[in-house]
């Protein structure tokens, strides 16, 4: 059908419109298309900033739960992660990988110079612990990250909310020390004394604040060199000495028996503190030595929210949970909320816009019968006297849907500008699964208002 002819007929149907039910019908659907886009952008959205937040996954730490008096907890090595147990706690459900801490066998004091060493204020000094996990477990990892044996600074990882204590607590309260940003946190200078005696210097700087690891962090190659070369005797066993059927004395290091005498057997022996009825001889204890430590502390990496097996088989196991941050299933949760609610309520209200829409144009048709008829009956098709009540509606609704992107667009860019406030990014315009959804929306809508236009056209061919 040639322009002309199309713009003879539209003419000739004449375009009186049920006014009012036709803006009712627009601002609905306005609105609905509103909240659908929304609705689908939100998720887009929540997705790609719980994934920069968490790597798309659930991180939970474990540790073996401590119980007891001093006595009891003298033999520290029952602390520890065996092979075996990492194993198990491997394959419950939903994990995908499993790390463990390695720490400082030396002691560490740090002084920090948060206004310098050549200016006002002085060092901030504390006795600290390092502890190193494997870098895939990262969020934050600065290009200066790597060390070398011989690099003259050692990069140093804290928690984000270390700084925060720093600036709002510490900070406010000591007139020396400055609040600090992280680019000022980063270029203090900190001194590392290794050592009982403080004997070995060296320079260190933060390089990164984790918003996942609770722990004061360096990197695992400086860790393994720095307790190979100044590690002491390490975690200590413990043991009671039993003579002719009782406990004589005090409990005795194990270094000591290794050091001392040895002392005739059948006549002594020992059992270890936190297990006094499994009483060995000395050659056994001697023989035996210090188990090889595993670590003391894991991380453990989850595909999604931790299930209930996995808590049970935490349970088992004897371990006990830091999650090292609010975990994020209460915003998944809010997320999924809000994003259901906006769909619902959005589709709600453009089903009722496509049956106020039907609606409209029925009774548009209806008023333009008899003319309808005329053109029928001068040879004119029910097809192109339908097109011409088709081509009204989608001028209407593609108006309405690009309003709708717009208004989509704006308040998206608006949210953006809020999130960034957190140290969160998102790119500027429309996910593709929002345009994709849109496309889909239109063409249920445009679809269904055919259908019933054809069919009216029809009923009085």
């Amino acid at each position: 059908m040639t322009g002309g002819l199309s713009t003879l007929l539209d003419r000739c149907l004449g375009k009186n419109s049920p006014s009012k039910e036709l803006l009712v019908a627009s601002l609905g659907c306005l609105l609905g298309s509103i909240l659908v886009l929304l609705a689908l952008q939100t998720w887009a959205d929540s997705k790609l900033l719980l994934a920069q937040e968490n790597g798309s996954a659930n991180f939970v730490t474990l540790n073996k739960t401590v119980k007891g008096g001093i006595l009891l907890n003298l033999s520290q090595q029952d602390k520890v992660f065996q092979e075996s147990e990492i194993q198990e706690i491997a394959q419950l459900p939903g994990v995908l990988e499993v790390g463990g801490f390695s720490r400082n066998h030396f002691p560490v004091t740090v002084h920090i110079w948060p206004a310098g060493k050549i200016g006002l204020g002085a060092a901030a000094r504390a006795d600290l612990f390092f502890e190193s996990v494997p870098d895939s477990f990262l969020d934050q990892k600065a290009d200066s990250w790597e060390w070398e044996e011989g690099s003259p600074i050692v990069p140093i990882m804290v928690p984000k909310f270390y700084l925060d204590l720093w600036n709002f607590g510490l900070a406010p309260s000591r007139s020396e020390y400055p609040a600090l940003s992280q680019e000022a946190a980063s270029a203090m200078p900190i001194e590392i004394f290794i050592g009982a005696d403080q004997s070995v210097r060296m320079q260190g700087r933060f390089v990164a604040f984790s918003k996942r690891i609770n722990s004061v962090l360096v990197p695992s190659r400086f860790l393994k060199w720095a307790n190979s070369k100044f590690a002491g005797e390490g975690a200590e066993k413990y043991f009671f000495v039993w003579k002719d059927g009782e406990i004589s004395g005090p409990p005795v290091a194990l270094s000591d028996l290794k050091k001392g005498n040895p002392l005739p057997d059948g006549q002594w022996e020992f059992s270890p503190v936190g297990q006094p009825a499994e009483r060995i001889p000395l050659a056994q204890v001697l023989e035996d030595g210090l188990e090889s430590a595993g670590p003391s502390r894991l991380l453990v990496k989850l595909d999604q929210s931790p299930s209930e097996e996995f808590w049970e088989g935490l349970q088992k196991l004897g371990c006990e949970t830091n999650r090292e941050f609010p975990q994020d299933e209460w915003i998944r949760k809010a997320v999924q909320l809000l994003v259901w609610g906006l769909a619902g309520l959005g589709s709600l209200v453009s089903l009722l816009s496509i049956a106020t829409f039907s609606s409209s144009f029925r009774l548009l048709v209806v008023q333009s019968a008899e003319t309808a008829r005329n053109l029928i009956h001068l040879g004119f098709g029910t097809k192109e006297i339908s097109r011409v009540f088709m081509g009204r509606l989608t001028r209407r609704f593609l108006l309405i849907l690009g309003t709708s992107l717009c208004c989509c667009l704006g308040i998206r860019i608006l949210l953006i500008s809020m999130v960034r406030d957190y140290g969160l990014s998102l790119d500027y315009g429309l996910d593709w699964e929002t345009l994709i959804g849109a496309i889909l929306y239109a063409w249920i809508f445009l679809a269904v208002n055919r259908s019933v236009i054809m069919k009216s056209v029809r009923s009085f061919a």
